[in-house]
């Protein structure tokens, strides 16, 4: 597996730099999703027997006036290494960098329902305050979990789902 990290790594000090890391980090991943969400702007991109030159054309007339010049750039630079088509994973790739500088971590909450924005904000907070860390939760609803909550973070996995219970009694009868 290739390690796009540096691309976006070098971007990020760039992006330090001017302040603006946000903002990049927005661009890049609004082109990456332009990219790959049009299969004929993927194939060319991806294509070895385009020329760069041709390549480098379709960028320009697709994104030079729409985003930071050093943004466009920096998708020229790409361009040069034959690495557009990667740009969704190097935009990954910047968002972990920005995540890190920042001490932001992804918690994956899954719930059998739909938790109100409320809800959200208390469990977000009380989450912070358990792992020291700022947040960003995923969530996503799954009904077979019956009722409850499950969290997972890198080294955290809280499992308080009526699935998780039944599987617990489960255990402890077969023993």
């Amino acid at each position: 597996m290739v390690d796009y990290t540096p691309y976006a790594q070098a971007l990020f000090e760039l992006a330090k730099d001017s302040k603006q890391e946000i903002e990049w980090m927005d661009e890049l991943k609004q082109v990456a999703q332009v990219i790959t969400s049009v299969p004929e702007l993927s194939k060319i991109l991806a294509h070895p027997s385009i020329t760069r030159v041709k390549k480098k054309d379709i960028i320009q007339t697709a994104f030079e006036s729409q985003i930071d010049t050093t943004v466009f750039r920096f998708l020229l630079v790409l361009n040069e290494h034959n690495e557009l088509s990667h740009l969704d994973k190097i935009s990954d790739a910047y968002e972990e960098c920005y995540r890190k500088k920042h001490k932001i971590e992804i918690v994956k909450v899954t719930s059998a329902s739909k938790l109100d924005e409320d809800q959200l904000s208390r469990l977000k907070e009380m989450l912070e305050k358990k792992l020291d860390k700022t947040l960003e939760l995923e969530v996503q609803v799954d009904p077979s979990l019956i009722a409850g909550i499950k969290v997972q973070a890198n080294d955290l996995v809280m499992d308080n789902t009526v699935v998780a219970k039944i599987d617990a009694m489960k255990e402890a009868i077969n023993r």
